[in-house]
């Protein structure tokens, strides 16, 4: 009896030896200490019995506390130092729950199949996903993620503004609201939070480009790789214990090719990694929530409203995927003590309630009178940006979710229904809502960005069921026949459901019309598009170094190519208002001409705070913006050498 009380002890010192080590790391070792003190998050806490769940769980938590502490357009400063100190509280806060009597005796999370498969998922997806801009110069990371996705601006201006300002309260030039201001950037916080901590030097915007690219790499690579894990989990535990350790590992096979070869793959390309995030928590939370409920080691009570602020910080309307999975927790929570219950559903109404107001209202107030009709008309009429997927799949996915419902409660295990069915059916309900914006703007309901974005994250949460449900069914196929014929039969739908995908490997020239790259192979291609072409990288990031010593001119883009370049620059410059934005989105087409400085002119007039920072480098424009004589439109040379882009112009 004495030694079995002392074991948990010795791991209990052994555990708060190790995590003093890697606190000083954090501070004296930045970049080790930040890679230590996330593997210890994912090993150290006492929830969840594999490495995979229990760091799945860490990331919803760690997420929902950096929603709590560090809201959009908060006081709490961003920098070298808040970005440690969470980390140490993370980390002390994870020991100290350890010191709990009842919970000392948890040891170490185990590794097994399923989550070997998931880390592998993250390997090759992050590598994948990252291998591109590796290693590439700042203007080809740049025409790579412009190639890549129009939304890759917009997610790194929020990372660069809170990096660069240390705050998620963004001051402009003109004194206006800042553009994004109020755009759920919880995932660009946590980035600039883990930027910050693990370096010493001080961030620029131009040196953040590079980071960007790798911070959204991981995090689109960590979304796959738990993704994964739900699919063979759910899969072993529909199984049944006789096929449980065959039908997990292939469930996490089946949605882990979806994951490396699918169409997630756009979604990153196009900058939505945040929603990428939002559909992992949702999924992550009504899971492990609805599942953890009938243990003794239950933390859907905690993990509920943390994932809820998390999404909220993410993709807003996705926290409706949530909604089932909290009812599991109070029905559990009443079965045990009716009291605990009730406190808990007060607490986190009251929460829910707080946020959704003030969001909505800091919404709303950046467009002075608009109502939320209005703004709901506004989002239904936005007709372009959404990447390619699956519609019809992700159409049948209610259908789908429904019937594996049936099959789940007739088997008895009403919560695990809830908890496969409320992501999709969530993702669902939000978009039937866009279809009513939709018919409201006019827009052809499947051209609307906002009904193809959660049709889009129903199609992932469906594939994650369909993943499970495959290796079930591959399973007993094998258990059912002799084991060869079983074997080769499995291999052959391995083979056919990977093919489904289309052509493997680098896409050469001349293929077939009817042979195409499989989608996450052509996202790839899509991003090397820039690397190997980066003319407007390097137009982009020479305006904006020339335009360095004017800080409080707005920039023009003068020799570009529209409204993107104009924003990427205004990006890398300094804090873009939402007036600039919306000067930026009404320009004249190109090329620019007499009636381009005409338009600014009269931006001049209607904003008399505004100077202009003219960047050109055709001679022809040069001399047009040198005979105009207005002191508030400055020309500003600068040199993109002898290329496609400037054919006249000198090395």
């Amino acid at each position: 009896m004495g030694a079995m009380t002392r074991s948990p002890n010795r791991t209990w010192a052994a555990l708060a030896v190790v995590t003093a080590i890697v606190v000083v790391l954090v501070w004296l070792l930045p970049p080790v200490g930040l890679v230590a003190a996330a593997v210890l998050l994912a090993l150290l806490p006492p929830w969840g019995r594999t490495v995979a769940e229990r760091a799945a769980i860490s990331g919803v938590v760690v997420l929902g506390v950096i929603a709590v502490v560090f809201p959009r357009a908060g006081a709490m400063p961003v920098t070298h130092a808040s970005g440690r100190l969470l980390v140490t509280v993370l980390l002390l806060a994870a020991l100290a729950l350890r010191a709990v009597p009842r919970l000392r005796a948890i040891g170490l999370p185990r590794a097994g199949v399923v989550d070997g498969i998931a880390g592998l998922v993250a390997v090759i997806t992050g590598w994948w996903a990252i291998s591109s801009t590796a290693g590439r110069s700042i203007p080809q990371i740049v025409a790579s993620l412009f190639f890549s996705g129009w939304d890759n601006q917009g997610h790194f201006t929020t990372f660069a503004n809170t990096a660069v300002l240390g705050s998620t309260t963004w001051p402009t030039s003109d004194g206006t609201v800042a553009w994004n201001q109020w755009y759920p950037s919880l995932h660009t916080t946590a980035w600039a939070l883990g930027q910050l901590a693990g370096t010493t030097t001080e961030p620029t915007r131009l040196g953040l480009v590079a980071p960007y690219a790798w911070w959204s790499a991981m995090s689109f690579a960590f979304c796959m790789a738990a993704l994964t894990w739900v699919a063979g989990d759910l899969a072993a535990r529909m199984a049944g214990p006789e096929r449980r350790r065959l039908a997990g590992p292939l469930g996490a096979a089946a949605f882990g090719a979806f994951a490396v070869l699918g169409s997630p793959a756009f979604l990153f390309n196009g900058g939505f990694t945040n929603f990428v995030m939002g559909v992992t928590v949702v999924v992550l939370v009504s899971y492990l929530s609805a599942r953890s409920m009938r243990s003794a080691r239950a933390y859907g009570w905690f993990l509920v409203p943390l994932g809820a602020l998390a999404v909220i910080g993410l993709w807003t309307p996705l926290v409706l995927g949530i909604v089932p999975a909290g009812v599991v927790v109070a029905v559990a929570l009443w079965k045990r003590r009716w009291w605990w219950s009730v406190v808990w559903l007060v607490v986190t109404a009251i929460i829910a309630v707080v946020v959704a107001v003030t969001q909505t209202a800091a919404i709303l107030g950046v467009e002075p009178g608009a109502s939320s009709a209005d703004f709901s008309t506004s989002l239904g009429a936005v007709s372009s940006g959404m990447v390619p997927f699956n519609i019809a799949l992700a159409i049948a996915s209610p259908v789908i979710v429904l019937l594996a419902v049936a099959l789940l409660i007739g088997a008895r295990r009403a919560a695990l229904a809830v908890a496969v069915a409320g992501p999709v059916l969530g993702c669902v309900a939000i978009a039937a809502w866009f279809v009513h914006s939709a018919d409201a703007a006019g827009i052809t309901r499947l051209h609307a960005y906002y009904v193809l974005k959660p049709l889009d994250g129903a199609l992932i949460a469906v594939c994650v069921l369909l993943g499970a449900l495959a290796g079930l069914t591959v399973a007993r196929a094998i258990t059912a026949l002799p084991r060869r014929a079983g074997w080769i039969g499995a291999a052959l739908a391995g083979v056919v459901a990977v093919t489904m995908f289309g052509y493997l490997g680098s896409s050469p020239d001349g293929l077939n019309p009817g042979y195409a790259a499989a989608p996450a192979v052509q996202a790839g291609a899509d991003r090397m598009r820039g690397v190997e072409d980066p003319l407007i990288g390097i137009s982009i990031v020479n305006a904006a170094v020339a335009a360095e010593q004017y800080p409080n001119d707005v920039t023009m883009l003068f020799d570009g190519s529209g409204t993107l370049p104009n924003l990427w620059v205004s990006s890398l410059h300094g804090v873009m208002s939402k007036a600039q934005n919306a000067f930026y989105r009404d320009l004249p087409k190109f090329p620019y001409d007499s009636k381009t400085i005409a338009y600014m002119q009269l931006g001049l007039r209607f904003h008399p705070t505004w100077s202009f920072a003219a960047l050109w480098f055709r001679p022809s424009s040069g001399e047009l913006l040198n005979a105009v004589h207005d002191p508030r439109i400055t020309p500003v040379e600068f040199r993109v050498g002898r290329n496609a882009l400037c054919p006249e112009c000198a090395p």
